[in-house]
């Protein structure tokens, strides 16, 4: 988890809808915390999470310095396959998810032409609750492979994270696209959203008076275990 040191009260949210993520005791949780003006209350919040014992594992890392929007998340991802793993999930502070999340990512299919699992659907209520397909990337919890980023991402993450027009900002959601587009790969997600935002004050690029509509329609904190099914890939 990417954390900014300034917003523990996100944190502590996010957390908290972690804690309740089924299936989390087999996963070990790392949190990379910036140099913020609020660093000590999260760093609290964080070693609250770890005193809970619902991951397999928490880990605490403070940055020294900023890394900042791209470098932090590529730090992440980089530090969490560094230890062997072979599937990887970056979450954010200020994105609450579904206590199924990790079923939802985990059932996207490992495919070499999938670059990442999405767990945020923008898509309008109602939506079935069971079904995955090709969609377009979200920052707004994800995961992928250690052979895609070997060799897709982890290279090419600076270079790709241009803006898409002038006047934009840039950013690494826009280089992972970018990458998927040079490669022909895809993106696959849940029709019914398994995340959903809740940063609206104190973001990098979101502004207060767009949270609304960034928020997920069909996200819910609970639902019980449903069989995956894999619809036919469509535009969106």
């Amino acid at each position: 988890m990417t954390v900014s040191g300034d917003r523990p009260g996100y944190l502590a949210e996010t957390l908290h809808s972690w804690s309740a993520v089924r299936g989390l005791a087999a996963w070990p949780f790392h949190l990379v915390v910036e140099p913020g003006a609020e660093l000590e209350r999260c760093v609290a919040v964080a070693e609250d999470f770890e005193r809970r014992r619902v991951a397999r594992s928490v880990g605490i890392e403070v940055n020294p310095e900023r890394r900042g929007v791209r470098a932090n998340p590529h730090h992440a991802l980089a530090s969490a396959f560094a230890t062997g793993a072979d599937f990887v999930v970056l979450c954010e502070e200020d994105i609450v998810v579904a206590d199924d999340v990790l079923e939802c990512l985990t059932a996207v299919p490992d495919t070499p032409d999938v670059l990442a699992a999405c767990a945020f659907s923008e898509r309008q209520a109602p939506q079935p609750d069971d079904v995955l397909t090709d969609t377009g990337f979200s920052a707004w919890v994800w995961g992928t492979w250690a052979d895609r980023w070997d060799r897709a991402l982890r290279d090419d993450w600076f270079e790709a994270a241009r803006a898409p027009w002038d006047g934009a900002g840039a950013g690494w959601d826009f280089g992972v696209e970018r990458i998927a587009a040079a490669r022909g790969m895809r993106f696959v997600g849940p029709l019914a959203s398994r995340s959903d935002n809740i940063g609206r004050d104190g973001g990098v690029h979101a502004l207060p008076e767009e949270f609304e509509e960034s928020r997920a329609a069909t996200f819910v904190p609970h639902r019980d275990p449903v069989a995956w099914r894999l619809a036919a890939p469509t535009s969106v």
